[in-house]
């Protein structure tokens, strides 16, 4: 496996209690409004063209029209799925895809964590699992600033991967920053990509990733889900 290269990375830091034995589901909102690029960097592309954001208190009604995928949908990881989305200026479709990578946490990314000592001692041993998005404008929509969506994890066992909440940043070797699309995703064919960090027991690694938000559900009928197989 070749070797991967450190990069910085923003996390969300510091509940970890009840994420070491199995924490419940996160909540599923895919239109965050927080700073951050597909590099981890400050963005430096132009503001885009359209100043009228109809949609930053208000949300749209999004419908499964066109090449979108139905509700209930499963996918293998790696494959795409269209799903509606919208941003502070316009609603439009990207093109999802997900991976999980699983890696030792390292002694050096543990202590870099804002974390209290015994609560870095709670990793000791565990895995990173690293839920990278892709992120594709399908249509031409202006989708600046939009967030990679949150994806609901499941487990080989069927519990939930532990999560770092809170607020802070960090250090984390081979999990690429920014969560928030930069401004000139408002082009057909524009990408960029985030990084969500979990942790778990190497044996019990991340077996399914679901989209949850409307028009989809939770319920698995009318999720959108990928598995590792």
């Amino acid at each position: 496996m070749p070797t991967r290269p450190r990069v910085r990375h923003a996390v969300i830091a510091a509940v970890l209690g009840a994420a070491l034995v199995g924490c419940t589901p996160p909540a599923n909102t895919g239109q965050a409004r927080t700073a951050a690029t597909t590099s981890g960097e400050t963005s430096a592309s132009a503001p885009p063209t359209t100043t009228e954001k109809p949609y930053l208190t208000t949300t749209p009604t999004l419908e499964v029209t066109g090449d979108a995928v139905k509700p209930g949908t499963k996918l293998k990881f790696g494959e795409q799925a269209i799903i509606p989305i919208y941003s502070d200026y316009a609603k439009g479709f990207v093109g999802l895809t997900v991976t999980v990578e699983s890696v030792k946490a390292s002694d050096a990314d543990i202590n870099g964590l804002p974390l209290k000592d015994e609560d870095k001692a709670k990793l000791r041993g565990k895995n990173f699992f690293f839920v990278r998005e892709k992120l594709t404008n399908v249509d031409g929509t202006n989708l600046a600033r939009v967030t990679a969506p949150i994806l609901s994890a499941r487990t080989k066992s069927g519990g939930w991967p532990g999560s770092l909440l809170g607020v802070g940043s960090s250090e984390v070797d081979g999990c690429k920053g920014g969560s928030i699309a930069p401004h000139d995703f408002s082009t057909k064919g524009a990408v960029f990509e985030a990084c969500r960090l979990h942790f778990g027991v190497p044996s019990d690694p991340i077996a399914s990733l679901a989209y949850t938000s409307k028009p989809y559900e939770t319920d698995d009928s009318r999720a959108v889900t990928w598995r590792n197989k």
